[in-house]
């Protein structure tokens, strides 16, 4: 379809009958959404003053006041950048949340490393025990040390502290 399909001139008739159904369709104002469906629907190769005509043309045929699109656009513009800083705005706070996140699992991943560790030499230390007899830090006859007491060993058992 070429623009002059749009700008050409029907008989009066028709004109009449395409007025009346184009409004009936609309019921409603015409808006900025619909001036972008009709600039989407032109052709994209011809000149931007020509497009501007036929668009003109077609709106003024169908008694739709420029002024009242653009004015509509001004608040679709408001409406869309208020959108735009709110959507930022959330992703700057699910920014902030997956920086913490990451801290805590870099804290989680040291932490696992440091228990991993702890449990390697302790089971290389159970496996050097002395006829690999397993003996818990914390038994029956475990008792508090005082600071500065050495540990008594299984050994020590039954032995006076001191």
């Amino acid at each position: 379809m070429s623009i002059f399909d749009f700008a050409r001139k029907r008989d009066p008739d028709q004109e009449f009958e395409a007025d009346e159904s184009a409004a009936s369709q609309l019921g409603h104002s015409y808006g900025i959404t619909e001036a972008i469906q009709l600039l989407r629907s032109l052709p994209r190769d011809q000149s931007d003053e020509l497009i501007v005509g036929v668009m003109g043309a077609t709106l003024e045929s169908l008694n739709v006041h420029l002024s009242d699109i653009i004015e509509d656009a001004t608040r679709k513009q408001e409406v869309t950048q208020e959108r735009i800083a709110a959507v930022n705005a959330q992703v700057a706070d699910l920014e902030t949340q997956v920086a913490q996140l990451r801290v805590e699992i870099a804290a989680l991943e040291a932490d696992l490393k440091e228990t991993t560790d702890a449990k390697e030499r302790l089971q290389r230390a159970e496996r050097q025990t002395s006829g690999g007899r397993r003996f818990s830090v914390r038994d029956e006859r475990s008792q508090t040390l005082l600071y500065g007491q050495p540990p008594r060993l299984p050994s020590d058992v039954g032995r006076p502290p001191g």
